[in-house]
């Protein structure tokens, strides 16, 4: 340290009441004139040093108030003002070892009454917040809120290594701390993955490549499709909605026939029917296509739905035949069946339509740009940092936004777990994170979770695949997630559920602490996490190219209309 944490000219006043994590101090300098309010040391939020040799420490003020009996000695109106004596309640948040000059996480020891109480040193507490190997290269988040000097620098490790959440509110600063991430990690030579919720990131300098889902894209952005081929057979029922008792098990055939049919690929198989890309069973033996489908159940019973879903609504007829052939022949199947058929007629219609369907064509229709082999090129070019995704123009309907980033999601922790990412660890950022969390979509028979990025929280980070999940509604995450997010970035947060479920996420806030949330100003934060020894605040840099995330000009267009 150049300077130290016991400045006589930082001096705030003497402990002189102490409990496990609150002290209370005298703070004779916390009250002063009108004219002489420079001068005023020891105010709610600042930090402060408390002698414990041979250690420091470190705390926050969150209450000043003077005795009752003293109230109106502030009174200047009604009669002649006497000294006051205040009081100031001290949250007790970390150590500091003087002798190794190293930040431990919680106290190692009390302080005793009659201790010395003194402002913290803006140096110090930057210093505190960034304390690691002098030789380590750290990422520049922004500078202390009370001193515009002190750099708030971290190395990538400390906030990437496990997971990060950015919460706040509408107008707190999340979408600036997102571009100010990315910008740092391009700086790194890092890799990260941006999925664009609402198309605020477009044209920004620090995006190496960008494509958009759905049938508009802007500028530069590359038209992209996710072909249906990646989703899974619970996917499709989710899409399609079969009821439980007839067109469920038929579709589940259907798919299956479809599967087989193209794992033959048009090769004649003795006993096995195929005419127009269908799989014809009536009246036919089972035995070949039974044997059929045990060579090639790698395939069948692969979770991909590979197979010509253009043929799945006629599939769905040819399905719809008696189990038996005439005279109860188990060998064969039997004609069609007149009343399946009935059955299935709407669920047929609803296949049709949804196939062709302009808010599902970048899933069923594939046009441009193939989604996944852009994003292998992506991992494999090391001169790529920043891949942006934009999902402004997927539509809503059909659950068709929610459906696509949770297969994205799932093909990414597949690359995950396929140890692509060991050495060239991965970052997902995916903003509006409230949209896809905790979400489960369908109905009471065909019910599937979006459950993919929860998994990579859960599992990732061990095969060098991490996560930023950005939200403004912190309750909408669910718990087990939230608890694997190792660094959180909180901006402000007037919701007190919001404010709740951060508390239990994080050990190291409590009501104390959060009580200073909602008054944060925009772009600053609190930083906390598991690799951090106290709660860190921080300005938020402004990133050198920032995303469009204001409103529309009420005056400007309201005066021209």
């Amino acid at each position: 340290m150049t300077v130290t944490p016991f400045d006589p000219d930082l001096y705030v006043g003497t402990i002189m009441y102490v409990s496990p994590d609150v002290v209370r101090a005298n703070l004779p300098y916390a009250t002063a004139p009108a004219e002489e309010r420079s001068s005023i040391k020891g105010a709610v939020g600042d930090f402060v040093f408390i002698e414990c040799e041979p250690y420091a420490l470190f705390g926050r003020i969150i209450e000043v108030k003077i005795p009752e009996s003293e109230r109106f000695s502030v009174e200047t109106e009604i009669g002649k003002s006497s000294p006051a004596n205040p009081l100031g309640a001290i949250q007790l948040l970390a150590s500091l070892d003087l002798v190794e000059d190293k930040v431990m996480r919680g106290l190692v020891a009390h302080p005793k009454i009659g201790d010395r109480v003194y402002i913290a040193h803006p140096t110090i507490v930057a210093n505190m917040a960034g304390s690691e190997a002098e030789n380590s290269r750290k990422m520049e988040f922004g500078e202390l809120p009370f001193d515009n000097v002190a750099k708030v620098l971290f190395s990538p490790e400390r906030v990437f290594g496990r997971h990060c959440g950015v919460l706040g509110t509408t107008g707190g600063g999340k979408s600036w701390t997102l571009a100010t991430i990315m910008e740092e990690i391009k700086a790194f030579g890092g890799k990260a993955i941006l999925f664009d919720a609402t198309g605020e990131f477009f044209g920004l300098s620090f995006v190496d490549r960008s494509i958009s889902l759905g049938d508009e894209h802007r500028g530069d952005d590359g038209e992209a499709s996710f072909s249906y081929r990646n989703l899974t057979e619970s996917d499709f029922f989710t899409l399609f909605n079969p009821s439980g008792g007839v067109q469920g098990p038929k579709l589940r055939e259907a798919i299956r026939s479809l599967k087989l049919v193209d794992a033959l690929n048009n090769r004649p198989v003795p006993g096995v029917q195929i005419e127009d890309g269908l799989l014809i069973k009536e009246g036919n033996l089972k035995a070949p296509v039974i044997d059929a489908f045990r060579q090639h159940s790698a395939q069948l019973n692969s979770p991909q739905c590979t197979l010509d879903v253009n043929r799945l609504a006629a599939q769905m007829d040819r399905e719809c035949v008696w189990p038996n052939g005439f005279n109860n022949d188990a060998t064969r199947w039997g004609g069609v069946s007149q009343n399946d058929l009935g059955y299935c007629v709407t669920l047929v219609t609803r296949i049709e339509a949804l196939v062709n369907s302009p808010e599902l064509n970048c899933l069923f229709n594939p046009q441009g740009l193939d989604l996944v082999e852009v994003a292998d090129q992506f991992l494999a070019d090391d001169q790529q940092n920043i891949l942006r995704i934009s999902m402004e123009f997927l539509s809503f309907q059909h659950n068709a936004r929610e459906l696509i980033a949770n297969s994205i999601g799932r093909f990414f922790l597949s690359r995950a777990r396929a140890r692509l990412f060991a050495n060239s660890p991965l970052v997902v950022i995916l903003d509006e994170a409230h949209q896809f969390l905790d979400k489960s979509i369908g109905d009471d028979f065909n019910r599937v979770r979006l459950d993919s990025f929860g998994l990579i929280a859960k599992e990732g980070r061990k095969y060098g695949l991490t996560t930023i999940l950005a939200t403004q509604r912190p309750r909408d995450i669910p718990e087990d997630v939230l608890s694997q997010l190792g660094t959180l970035i909180v901006h402000r947060l007037i919701n007190d559920k919001d404010r709740l479920v951060v508390e239990r996420a994080c050990g190291e806030l409590d009501r104390s602490a959060t009580a200073f949330l909602p008054t944060l100003d925009q772009g600053e934060a609190l930083i906390v996490g598991a690799d951090f020894s106290m709660p860190v605040p921080v300005k938020m840099r402004r990133p050198n190219d920032a995303p469009s995330s204001h409103g529309p000009d009420y005056q400007a267009n309201w005066q021209r209309a």
